[in-house]
């Protein structure tokens, strides 16, 4: 009598290759750019955007705003329209949950060159 014996298989996590991670930047000259620092360093930072042709991503900068905060100031709240991509410049944010109590918890920090963004709000502008 012969008997085998399996393991259970066990999932394995597997990671993309760096390269399909890393925005193509090939159709942006940066050195020779017209565009703004402020856009260029977005490009830079939301990988998803790199991964745009071009026209797409102009298009997309159309729709760009510059805001600028004070500490303590909320950048948005619960509730409100889920329709902007934010890039961090400088400082550091700090995605807040507030319990039915007042009780505030860190659920991210956000530092220079990080994004505050869903789908969502990406597929929002581009459609």
């Amino acid at each position: 009598f012969l008997r085998i014996q399996k393991e259970p298989p066990t999932l394995q996590l597997k990671e993309p290759p760096p390269s399909v991670l890393e925005a193509d930047l090939t159709e942006f000259d940066v050195a020779s750019s017209h565009l703004p620092s402020e856009v260029l360093y977005m490009l830079k930072n939301v990988r998803v955007l790199g991964h745009f042709e071009k026209p797409l991503f102009l298009e997309l900068c159309k729709h760009m705003v510059f805001q600028q905060c004070q500490q303590g100031e909320d950048v948005f709240r619960p509730g409100q329209p889920d329709t902007s991509i934010y890039v961090l410049q400088e400082g550091k944010l700090e995605l807040l949950l507030t319990e039915q109590d007042g009780k505030e918890t860190v659920m991210k920090e956000v530092f220079p060159g990080d994004s505050v963004h869903s789908l969502l709000s990406i597929l929002d502008v581009i459609t």
